[in-house]
């Protein structure tokens, strides 16, 4: 099977007051067509900048090299109007806040209306009618009045409903989703993640999942990277992922997690934070923050080493260490996660 979308060296940099700042650096990543793909890590470690880079849609200070390429065109040689056709039509993007993504100036039918009207070419009663039908998809409501409703009218989760509509409208590829449940509450995650896994099922769609949830990860990804200060740290299948973690900071992630098991008072926490794109540490970058630091991390730059199915950007990879003896005590690998 090709791959729908394959990425090889991707560097997204920006022009700031600092110079030239490299936010995400050296990014691979691919896709088989109706695979759910996650990316996971904290803020700041180059995850939305990575979307915005495939979709073209960087600000005017910031450029991306290397190659993107979606059904063997790379994307980095499209023009403005070229990409303009792929946007919306093949590939799609749930962002992150469904408030400041809608026009508050424009009814909810107009705003989903208007990608199906410039790629698909009908006529505007064919695509109301089209928009209503994407409305009951999604499990709106009274669709017919929210058609004619702004986003100030909706809720958190009847807007990014709405958002996955509008995703949906030209039946694409690929759909990136960054971010989908930000600031909802667990039940109306719940039913959005429901949402998006029976579209992928009738539509065959790949998902690009952007999160810091391994929750969601756990429930809805089939392969997972984790991304650390603008680099994979680690990548493997999900289910690899929880049962046998490798990279110290894919572990430091699984030990802040709850454990109904487990009573102890306070959650275990990562020491210090991502470092600014303009300060990043010689050597492996995790090295500041790591428990397993050697000397050879101060000074070298691990490149990502595979083994099998599994790679993973540490020397103590390569020398066979960081098993399941440095997991959570009482972890018992994806079942746990998807139990909370």
């Amino acid at each position: 099977m090709s791959l729908l979308l394959e990425i090889t060296n991707l560097k997204t940099s920006f022009k700031t007051v600092h110079g030239k700042i490299t936010v995400v650096d050296g990014v691979h990543l691919s896709m088989l067509p109706g695979q759910t793909l996650g990316i996971v890590g904290e803020s700041g470690s180059g995850k939305s900048v990575t979307s915005l880079s495939i979709m073209g849609l960087l600000p005017q200070t910031g450029y991306a090299e290397g190659e993107i390429r979606f059904n063997g065109q790379d994307l980095l040689s499209y023009s403005e109007k070229q990409m303009q056709n792929i946007r919306g039509n093949e590939i799609s993007m749930i962002f992150q806040d469904p408030l400041t993504s809608l026009n508050p100036l424009h009814t909810i039918g107009r705003q989903i209306q208007e990608s199906i009207r410039i790629h698909q070419k009908i006529k505007k009663v064919e695509a109301k009618q089209k928009v209503i039908a994407l409305l009951k998809a999604v499990g709106m409501p009274r669709p017919e009045e929210i058609y004619h409703e702004y986003p100030y009218q909706l809720s958190g989760g009847m807007r990014q409903r709405v958002m996955i509509a509008m995703a949906m409208a030209c039946e694409p590829k690929l759909i990136i989703a960054d971010e989908p449940t930000t600031a909802l509450d667990v039940t109306i995650q719940a039913q959005i993640l429901d949402l998006m896994r029976e579209l992928k099922e009738h539509s065959d769609t790949s998902i690009l999942l952007i999160t810091h949830d391994l929750g969601i990860v756990a429930e809805m990804c089939d392969q997972v990277i984790v991304m650390y200060a603008g680099q994979v740290v680690e990548e493997t299948d999900v289910n690899t992922l929880f049962d046998n973690p490798k990279h110290p900071y894919t572990i430091g992630l699984m030990n802040s997690l709850p454990d109904i098991n487990n009573d102890r008072e306070y959650l275990a926490a990562i020491p210090g934070s991502v470092p600014f794109a303009h300060q990043m540490p010689q050597g492996c970058r995790y090295s500041t923050r790591c428990s397993q630091v050697m000397e050879q991390c101060l000074s070298e730059t691990p490149p990502l080493f595979t083994k099998a199915n599994h790679k993973c950007r540490c020397w103590l990879f390569a020398e066979g260490g960081l098993g399941n003896e440095q997991t959570a005590p009482g972890s018992e690998g994806i079942n746990q996660i998807l139990s909370y």
